[in-house]
């Protein structure tokens, strides 16, 4: 190994060992990147975690489910939207409105939303959360 790429595996390696010192007890938005991939977070989710995600298509109109965790034992308050995308990644549909929801300590829930018509072939979840 050349000592370049030697400086490289070091810098990296510090990076995230600097990255983790600050981290403290965050919890990350999405138990999986496969998941985070579909979220758009608003600040910081405070101990909420997004554990699951499904989507299926139902009579040809996608139907998408995430199953949310409170890791935390105070009382949170989600917000969130769905956006719909076509192939060609442009909105589908005028937009949702912010719906909220309360989670209690250490509780679970699933959200759910249904896509304006079959045109819908994306999605991103829009969060964001407060304390209660």
């Amino acid at each position: 190994m050349t000592s370049s790429f030697k400086k490289i595996f070091i810098i990296a390696g510090l990076a995230l060992a600097v990255q983790s010192a600050f981290a403290g007890d965050s919890v990350p938005a999405a138990i999986s990147p496969g998941i985070a991939a579909k979220l758009m977070v608003r600040g910081e989710l405070q101990g909420l975690q997004v554990v699951d995600l499904r989507s299926q298509r139902k009579n040809d109109v996608m139907v998408v489910q995430a199953e949310v965790t409170n890791t935390d034992v105070k009382d949170l308050r989600l917000y969130y939207r769905f956006r719909w995308t076509d192939a060609a990644g442009m909105q589908v549909g005028d937009g949702e409105v912010w719906k909220p929801m309360t989670f209690l300590g250490k509780q679970t829930q699933f959200i759910k939303s249904t896509a304006y018509g079959p045109q819908a072939t994306d999605f991103k979840i829009e969060m964001s959360s407060e304390p209660r």
